[in-house]
């Protein structure tokens, strides 16, 4: 008597590559969309007189007299809308 095929789900050998790819076109797509968000708010920010600058820990808003380093696109677009960034 042999023990039972057991599997959890989704841990189709067959399957496995196909698996590791969707993981990578995931993250492929999330990088893809963080990137574009982030085109988007600096063209928002440039109509608006700022600049938007990546940085390696966040972003750095300047503008006329002063600048700001913000932790991620959310700080970004609230920025954006209190100084009357159009919003998107």
């Amino acid at each position: 008597m042999s023990a039972p095929d057991v599997r959890t789900p989704g841990t189709n050998p067959a399957n496995a590559e196909n698996q590791n790819t969707n993981k990578h076109a995931d993250y492929a797509g999330c990088a893809a969309a963080a990137r574009k968000s982030f085109l988007t708010l600096q063209a928002r920010a440039a109509l608006a007189g700022y600049a938007l600058h990546e940085l390696a820990d966040g972003y750095l808003f300047c503008g006329r007299d002063r600048a700001r380093q913000l932790p991620d696109l959310r700080a970004v677009a609230a920025v954006l809308l209190q100084i009357g960034g159009r919003h998107v």
